[in-house]
């Protein structure tokens, strides 16, 4: 009768095979590894590559990340991968040269074999499984595949330390996405502050709001692209501009003038620079006195308003259309009409100050969005802007100095007697009788270099000169204030710079020119104009300063 096989002996062969299993799966885990590393290490250097032909934020990391997923590989391999109990014997039966012990006992419990030497052979196996230990089996790891992946470890190594060109654009890229942050917030801001100006109408508003938040919603998608940012910016300014009325400021100055003028009528204080409110309580308070006219101020104060009227046309056919209606009515002696005509001008007055607060709104707006255009285009450029600007300003101070040169020597060498020198009768010389041939003076637009102050054409030809540079409109320009090296102008007929008297020719003085005027006078005007233009926002704010210097250079 045969013995029924014993589970226990079964049981510890198990028990103690484990480990030995385990190590059996980390050997195997790491020969796949040195088979497979050479690959992870050359995915890792074409990611370091392609960093040089393109940006790529995190290179490191990205030229990483193929040695992160195949460690993650190995170790699910080695965790994750079964191995058999029959699999695993037979190889330590193997590696350990035991005859296959361990292999047999358990195919003979696996294939349920009923023999009077099954019970012997599992307990032999349990004995012996009881003395083995997970050392005695040794990693076997193969070398040569190492020596494959050294190759591209080198270069990834050597990508990842020398310096990249990306670099800088990476950088330029960073500074382009932090000023596209803190544009936003300025547009935020200006967002706010139009929500809560109570002068706008709400369609303009809105109209505002819209445009804003577009622009802020593209910014903030934007992960550092400086073409992508100014183009989005730039479909913004479209955007405002489209709502720009050229007429505005054309308006604007038409109404102030007759604010100044209605001013002056009423025997009040003029401002300088009175506001459309003042206007159109000025209007209405003319309306209310028209009673208390007598006819004679009726009908000054009635051709006054159809002057104005016919001034403020272009600007404002409406206003004016309004003040050309009380103007026919006061000649009829229609006090009634003509106040309800400078009503209706009030009123209109009143449109225009609302449109010129919208078209305020629009120039605030616009200008915000250009000196937001203005340092995104400048981000992470101010060095090198900087670099180039010394560099131009070093080669243009060098043609400058060149230039100077050339004509020191050319005048040296055209300088001779009998070429046009002042003092020499019928030499050309200025204020002689003579046709002049050559010139010494220092500029374009000057006289003789020693002849002081400007030509003035209304004054003869002997009191030249006795008048400052500031007498007139026109004054020469010297970027340096000081006098150059003369220039010498050859005369075009004749030899040696003299001119041949023909007959027909007159030397006459210069007819008498009424258009010239004093340049303090009509100064004031053009820096006012000027200034108005700067608060009201018509000049882009990246050529305020130069309108600003222009003028102050300009100041008699």
């Amino acid at each position: 009768m045969t013995q029924a096989i014993n589970p226990l002996p079964y049981q510890v062969l198990r028990r103690h095979l484990r480990p030995l299993s385990i190590k059996l799966r980390i050997n195997d885990g790491l020969v796949l590894a040195s088979r497979t590393l050479w690959l992870a290490l050359t995915v890792g250097a074409l990611v370091a590559a392609a960093g040089w032909i393109t940006p790529i934020p995190h290179l490191v990391w990205w030229s990483l990340t193929p040695l992160v997923i195949w460690l993650v590989v190995m170790i699910g391999f080695v965790l994750l991968k079964p191995l058999p109990p029959r699999r695993a014997a037979q190889r330590i039966d193997l590696l350990l040269n035991l005859r296959e012990r361990l292999s047999t006992a358990i195919e003979l419990h696996e294939t349920g074999a009923d023999t009077p030497l099954a019970p012997y052979q599992q307990a032999d196996a349990s004995a012996l499984v009881r003395q083995l230990h997970p050392r005695q089996i040794r990693f076997t790891i193969p070398r040569r595949p190492l020596l494959w992946a050294l190759l591209p470890a080198l270069v990834m190594l050597a990508l990842l330390t020398l310096p990249n060109p990306m670099d800088r654009i990476l950088a330029e890229q960073a500074a382009v996405a932090e000023m596209i942050e803190e544009v936003n917030q300025q547009l935020a801001a200006l967002e706010e502050e139009l929500a809560n100006r109570q002068d706008l109408t709400p369609e303009q508003r809105e109209e505002l709001q819209q445009i804003l938040r577009q622009l802020q919603e593209e910014l903030a998608r934007n992960p550092g692209d400086r073409q992508e940012a100014l183009a989005d910016i730039a479909q913004a300014e479209m955007r405002l501009r489209q709502q720009l009325d050229p007429q505005t400021d054309l308006r604007q100055a038409a109404l102030e003038q007759l604010a100044r003028r209605l001013e002056q009528l009423s025997n009040d204080q003029t401002t300088p620079r009175p506001t459309l409110d003042q206007l159109r309580q000025q209007l209405e308070s003319l309306a209310d006195s028209l009673n208390q006219m007598s006819a004679a101020e009726r009908e000054a104060l009635a051709q006054e308003l159809a002057q104005q009227a016919a001034q403020l046309a272009a600007a404002d056919p409406a206003t004016a259309q309004a003040l050309q209606d009380a103007a026919q009515a006061l000649e009829r002696g229609d006090t009634q009409a003509a106040a309800q005509a400078l009503q209706q001008a009030s009123q209109q007055v009143a449109n225009a100050q609302n449109a010129a607060a919208d078209q305020q709104a629009v120039q605030q707006t616009l200008a915000n969005t250009q000196a937001a255009r203005q340092q995104i285009a400048q981000a992470g450029q101010q060095g090198q802007g900087q670099q180039a600007q010394q560099g131009e300003g070093q080669q243009a101070q060098a043609g400058q100095n060149q230039q100077g040169q050339g004509q020191n020597q050319q005048g040296q060498g055209q300088g001779q007697p009998g070429q046009g020198q002042q003092g020499q009768p019928g030499q050309g010389q200025q204020g002689q009788p003579g046709q002049g041939g050559g010139s010494t003076a220092d500029n374009l637009g000057q006289q003789q270099s020693n002849a002081p102050g400007n030509v003035d054409p209304n004054r003869p030809a002997s009191q030249q000169g006795q008048g400052s540079n500031g007498d007139l409109v026109y004054q020469p320009f010297r970027p340096s204030g000081q006098t150059g090296d003369p220039d010498f102008i050859p005369g075009q007929q004749g030899s040696g710079g003299s001119s041949e008297i023909r007959p027909g020719q007159g030397q006459q003085s210069g007819m008498n020119n009424p258009s010239v005027v004093p340049y303090e006078q009509i100064f004031p005007e053009y820096q006012r104009t000027a200034t108005e233009a700067l608060e009201r926002g018509s000049v882009p704010i990246y050529l305020q300063d130069l309108v600003r210097e222009y003028f102050s250079r300009l100041e008699p």
